[in-house]
């Protein structure tokens, strides 16, 4: 019997992906420092003590909240490639779901990878979260692809400055409901097979 990992470490065919705190400082500068990673995030492109400040609010949430953000790391060649998981929205909407890659590992769905691991993680236990938003610019076609793909649906939209942003929602049931749905599909192909 495998057993399940700690909340803090998720493992995914292709990466692993662990909680980011202080001293991860070295290995997001990459990440935090290159505008074309960090254009759509709300923080920004950011120099070390600002990248530090975001560390230690990461880390304060994974200790009041029990979720947050994780590093995506290739489990092949143990390569920071990108930082994904779920964030309180400043401006009221809820739980988020975040992710941002270098450039570099963009196109190799990394981030469908991590992504479904973070979402089954914080959706398709009954003591997990309720629901989940991803807010999204309008000219960001990949990822509001992914996210219609994994059943977020559009709620409703706002303007940041001159940028329409689109707000998707996931509610756990679906999430659970889907989830099953894909295991029995498996197990029937499975014997189907034999």
């Amino acid at each position: 019997m495998i057993a399940t990992p700690p909340p803090h470490l998720l493992n995914t065919p292709r990466l692993y992906l662990r909680a980011l705190g202080p001293a991860d400082i070295d290995v997001v500068m990459p990440l935090r420092s290159d505008p074309a990673a960090m254009e759509r995030m709300l923080e920004g492109v950011q120099d070390r003590r600002a990248a530090l400040e975001t560390l230690k609010n990461f880390e304060a949430f994974w200790t009041t909240q029990g979720i947050g953000m994780f590093g995506v790391f290739t489990r092949d060649e143990d390569r920071f490639i990108g930082e994904a998981g779920v964030m309180m929205r400043p401006d009221g909407l809820g739980l988020a779901l975040r992710y941002s890659f270098l450039p570099a590992a963009r196109g190799r769905g990394y981030a469908r990878e991590a992504v479904m691991a973070i979402i089954d993680h914080a959706l398709r236990e009954p003591e997990g979260l309720p629901r989940l938003v991803a807010v999204l610019s309008d000219d960001n076609k990949s990822s509001q692809a992914l996210a219609e793909d994994l059943g977020f649906t559009l709620e409703q939209s706002f303007y940041r400055g001159r940028r329409k942003m689109l707000v998707y929602g996931l509610s756990a049931s679906f999430w659970r409901a889907r989830q099953k749905l894909a295991d029995y599909l498996v197990t029937v192909k499975a014997s189907l097979s034999k």
